[in-house]
C-alpha cells in the first residue's frame, strides 16, 4: 500500500518508461505547460511575486504557455523520433520540467511567507530576513534564465505559427501486490460483458475438473496475443461454479516478466500464506508452501508468464508438484513456447473475437446502442472495429474514444487514422492504445502518466491514487467546496 509520504513531483525516470510512445511527447509537454499555467496564476496575482520582482516575467511566460498549449493540443498521431519536431519537443519538455521544479520551490517559499504574514507585511518580512530575501532573488534570476531558454526554443521554430505547421496531423482529433493471492479473483467478471469466450471457458473448465485424481498435477495453458483477454478469461473460469465446487482453494500469482526463482517462490508464499515474503527465509517459505499445498486440492493460476527457461521452471515446479490429488495449474502466456516448456497437458490458443462479438463489445464500451445510431454511424463503427482484428483491448480502447464522439466526421477521422492501418496486428493494437491516450483531456493524460510509477501487476488503491493526483496539482475542484474525490 502507498504510504503517507507523497513525492513533491513526478520522477522523470518514471515518465521515461513511456518513451517508446514517441507520439506522446507533444501531449506530455502540453499537459506540463497547462499544469504550470494553473500554478502560475495564483503566484502572479500574489504580493509575493511583486516583491520578488518576477511578476512581469511570470506574466509573459503564462501568455506564451497559453499560446503554445493551444497548438500542442492539436497534435495528431504521426510524430516520430525521426521527425525534427521530436527533438524540439524534447528541449521544450526539459524546460517545462525545470520550470515546474522551480514553481514548486516558489510555492513552498510563498507558503512560508504566508504563514508568517500575521506578524509582518511582506516587504518588512524580506527586510527582516536578508538571507531568505537573497535566496529568493536568486530564484528570480532562475526564472529569467528559464524564460530566456524558452524564448530561444520558440525562436528556433521561427514563430508560434510554425508549431502548428510542424505538429498538426493529417487527421487532427479533437503494492502491496494484491494481484498475488485471491484479490484478482475477488474482482468479479460480469458474465454479460464477456463476449465470445463461453465455448473455450467450458472446455477449459471441463479439463480442470474432469481428470484422474491420481495423476501428476497437470498444467492447462491459455496462449494469446497481449490484450486478447487471457487474464479476463482466467478470472471468468475461476468464477465458474464447477471450479469453486471442485477445488478447495484457488490461488492467483501474477508472474509477468519475473524470472528469478527465489522471487517467484516469494510470490507463491505470499499467495498461499497471506504473509509478506521479506520477513521469511527461503527455506521457511518452501516448507510452508509444501505444507499448505499438500493439505488441499488447489487450483494455482500463474498469470502472464513470460520466462521460457526450462531449468528455472523445473526449479520452481518442485515447490508445488507434491500437491493433493486433483490439483491443477492454469497458466496464461503470450508465448506458445512457454506453454511447451511447462509441459502443458492442454494448450488453448485464444482465438480473436468474431465480427459480431467485436461489434457487441464496442457498443458496450462506447455506450452507443445500435438502435440509437444512424446507418452511417453503424457502417463506420463496424469498419473501425474490423481494424481491431478481434482483439478485445483494442476494441475497448477505441470504443471508449467513441463514447463522446457525436459527429460522423469524428468517427471517420478515427477510422482513417494511420495508426490503424498497419498490417501487423500487434502494431494495430498498440495504435489503438495510443489513439485512446491522444483523446484524453490534458488533465487526464497527466493522471494516466502518473500511474507509470507503479510496477506491472500492482493493485492500486483508489483513494491513495487520488491523493497522489491531488498532491501533484492534477485535480482542481471547479466548483467551490467540491472535494477532489468528487472531481
Amino acid at each position: 500500500m502507498i504510504d503517507g509520504h507523497l513525492p513533491p513531483i513526478i520522477s522523470r525516470s518514471c515518465i521515461h518508461e513511456l518513451r517508446g510512445f514517441t507520439s506522446m511527447e507533444a501531449a506530455l509537454v502540453s499537459g506540463l505547460f497547462k499544469l504550470a499555467g494553473v500554478k502560475l496564476l495564483p503566484l502572479i496575482s500574489s504580493e509575493f511575486a511583486s516583491i520578488m520582482g518576477v511578476k512581469k516575467d511570470l506574466c509573459e511566460l503564462e501568455r506564451l504557455f497559453r499560446e503554445i498549449t493551444s497548438r500542442l493540443s492539436a497534435v495528431g498521431d504521426k510524430i516520430t523520433d525521426s521527425d525534427p519536431s521530436f527533438y524540439w519537443l524534447k528541449d521544450l519538455k526539459d524546460v517545462a520540467y525545470d520550470f515546474d521544479d522551480l514553481l514548486y520551490r516558489l510555492e513552498a517559499e510563498k507558503y512560508k511567507v504566508d504563514m508568517d504574514g500575521n506578524k509582518h507585511d511582506m516587504a518588512s518580512w524580506f527586510c527582516a530576513k536578508p538571507k531568505s530575501a537573497l535566496s529568493r532573488l536568486e530564484m528570480a534570476q532562475e526564472i529569467k534564465k528559464i524564460k530566456k531558454r524558452f524564448a530561444e526554443i520558440v525562436k528556433q521554430r521561427t514563430d508560434v505559427n510554425a508549431i502548428t505547421n510542424s505538429l498538426v496531423a493529417e487527421h487532427p482529433l479533437r503494492h502491496v501486490n494484491k494481484t498475488i493471492g485471491e484479490m484478482s479473483i475477488l474482482v468479479n467478471i460480469d458474465e454479460t460483458k464477456v463476449f465470445g469466450r463461453d465455448e473455450v471457458r467450458h472446455k477449459i473448465v471441463s479439463k480442470l475438473v474432469n481428470s484422474n485424481t491420481q495423476e501428476k498435477i497437470s498444467v492447462i495453458s491459455i496462449v494469446g496475443l497481449g490484450g486478447s483477454g487471457k487474464t479476463t478469461l482466467a478470472k471468468y473460469i475461476c468464477q465458474d461454479n464447477k471450479i469453486m465446487e471442485h477445488f478447495e482453494s484457488t490461488w492467483w500469482i501474477h508472474v509477468s516478466k519475473e524470472s528469478d526463482v527465489e522471487k517467484l517462490i516469494g510470490k507463491l508464499f505470499e499467495s498461499v500464506a497471506n504473509e509478506k515474503s521479506e520477513l521469511h527465509t527461503l527455506q521457511h517459505m518452501s516448507r510452508i508452501i509444501s505444507e499448505r499445498l499438500s493439505e488441499t486440492k488447489f487450483l494455482l493460476v500463474f498469470d502472464d508468464v513470460w520466462n521460457g527457461d526450462q531449468h528455472e521452471w523445473e526449479q520452481f515446479e518442485q515447490h508445488f508438484n507434491r500437491g493433493a490429488p486433483g490439483s491443477k495449474i492454469l497458466l496464461t502466456t503470450r508465448d506458445g513456447k512457454v506453454a511447451e516448456v511447462v509441459k502443458s497437458a492442454e494448450i488453448f490458443n485464444l482465438a480473436f473475437l468474431s465480427d459480431g462479438d467485436s461489434w457487441k463489445l464496442c457498443q458496450q464500451s462506447s455506450g452507443w446502442a445500435e438502435e440509437g445510431l444512424d446507418s452511417e454511424f453503424i457502417e463506420v463503427g463496424k469498419e473501425i472495429v474490423k481494424k481491431c482484428a478481434g482483439v478485445p483491448i483494442a476494441i475497448k480502447s477505441l470504443g471508449g474514444v467513441l463514447r463522446n464522439k457525436r459527429h460522423i466526421r469524428e468517427w471517420r477521422a478515427l477510422r482513417d487514422s494511420d495508426l490503424l492501418n498497419d498490417l501487423d496486428i500487434k502494431d494495430r493494437v498498440l495504435g489503438s492504445l495510443r489513439l485512446s491516450y491522444f483523446h484524453l483531456s490534458d488533465n487526464l493524460k497527466q493522471c494516466f502518466l502518473l500511474c507509470s510509477i507503479f510496477p506491472k501487476g500492482y493493485f492500486i488503491y483508489k483513494d491513495d491514487l487520488i491523493s497522489l493526483w491531488t498532491a501533484h496539482g492534477f485535480v482542481n475542484p471547479r466548483i467551490g467546496g467540491q472535494l477532489p474525490e468528487d472531481v
